[in-house]
């Protein structure tokens, strides 16, 4: 097959200006003519912002801020690399996080550095002609044309690809997403008569969830983990059913198994952190809140509730002196945050003692009420605390 990259866009991302170079060279040398390059992550999200690339050459590892793996996991939900986008992880590294890591986010390919330019040649010939045909589906997408978007995919599906499999998957979740669980849930069907698959397996767990038959989604999600236990969405999905079930010391269990073997994934640090907490497994919930800020600082997503979480945990477990200066840290450095006032007040509440002198904070609290209600998220953990100190008519006021 005769592969044509003249008039591809490229974005080659590498913290090296040594290898931006040698890969920019690669890429002219194979027919290329429109390379661009990116030092972190940060600005290679600006560029894909700014112009749509047919392919994406990354380094895992980009030093300070966000690696490779967190990269390609933020341009997709900004819909920046889309279905018809090939993402090549360019990398040196085999640890069982970035392995982990990897089957999660799917990258189209993998180069292992050092690596040839025939090598590369040879990786886009594989990848190009499965990729390529997908982009009106992005662009129907991108006008929120979804059934453009199937009609696309049942003309690809008409002539019967190789990789049918993985046009069908795309199928199913154009259909659960637009709300279509009837054909959704036909086309998983019609996918596992052919062949057991632990998307389809998921997908069907996701509708019966939604609609509200746990014991069903249950089921599907323990077949989908059953026959691929590296599929970390079935885990996500199985710890979320048994939680919104009542049972939350089984939803624990299935996340702090899930958190051993893939342990990147911010969400999944999120709830586990949170369900953590609320079991008053300390010191589970100490490890999960530390992991939440440093992915959340590393995509830049921190937010001064993890704080006043982990502020909760360290006064929890007795550990004054941390968990002041956790408290200290919330107020320096989100300091110009909007909410931050209340997440503060928070962290203060949680290390004030049941007997202990409270007249000043619950003056702060009162000033602060009359500016307006707190936010959202953290209405229902100020009221605990209140509680939690006798304060219930205050606590009251915030229900």
């Amino acid at each position: 097959m005769t592969l044509d990259l003249a008039k591809k866009t490229v974005l080659v991302i590498d913290d090296f200006q040594n290898m931006r170079a040698t890969l920019r060279q690669m890429l002219i040398t194979i027919g290329v003519q429109e390379v661009d390059s990116a030092l972190k992550a940060e600005e290679a999200l600006e560029r894909m912002r700014a112009k749509r690339y047919d392919i994406v050459l990354c380094d895992y590892n980009l030093g300070a801020g966000m690696d490779g793996q967190q990269l390609l996991e933020t341009a997709r939900a900004e819909g920046l690399v889309g279905h018809g986008t090939t993402f090549i992880m360019v990398t040196a590294e085999n640890s069982s996080e970035m392995v982990m890591g990897a089957l999660e986010t799917l990258p189209d390919a993998y180069l292992t550095k050092p690596f040839t330019k025939d090598l590369l040649r040879a990786r886009l010939a594989r990848v190009l002609p499965r990729k390529a045909p997908l982009q009106p589906v992005d662009e129907a997408l991108r006008k929120g044309d979804t059934a453009k978007a199937i009609a696309v995919l049942d003309g690809l599906l008409g002539d019967k690809p190789a990789h049918a499999a993985e046009l069908l998957r795309l199928k199913a979740e154009l259909l659960l997403k637009g709300g279509d669980d009837a054909d959704a849930t036909a086309l998983c069907r019609q996918v596992l008569e052919t062949k057991p698959l632990a998307w389809a397996y998921t997908l069907l767990g996701q509708i019966a969830a939604r609609q509200g038959r746990l014991a069903e989604a249950e089921q599907q999600f323990r077949e989908a983990i059953a026959l691929t236990p590296a599929y970390m969405a079935a885990h996500d999905g199985l710890a979320a059913v048994l939680e919104a079930g009542g049972d939350k010391q089984a939803a624990f269990g299935v996340l702090v198994a899930a958190v051993e073997r893939s342990a990147k994934s911010l969400p999944r640090q999120l709830r586990l952190a949170r369900l953590a907490q609320a079991l008053k497994r300390h010191d589970i919930a100490e490890r999960a809140w530390r992991r939440v800020l440093a992915l959340a600082r590393q995509m830049e997503q921190d937010h001064p509730s993890y704080h006043a979480a982990l502020t909760a945990i360290l006064a929890a477990k007795g550990e004054t002196r941390d968990a002041q200066a956790a408290a200290k840290k919330l107020a320096q450095e989100f300091r110009l945050h909007p909410e931050v006032p209340w997440w503060a007040l928070l962290a203060k509440l949680h290390l004030l003692a049941p007997d202990a002198e409270r007249g000043a904070v619950m003056q702060e609290l009162d000033t602060l009420l009359q500016t307006g209600p707190a936010p959202a998220d953290a209405a229902p953990a100020l009221a605990d605390a209140l509680g939690a100190l006798g304060e219930t008519q205050r606590a009251a006021r915030l229900t």
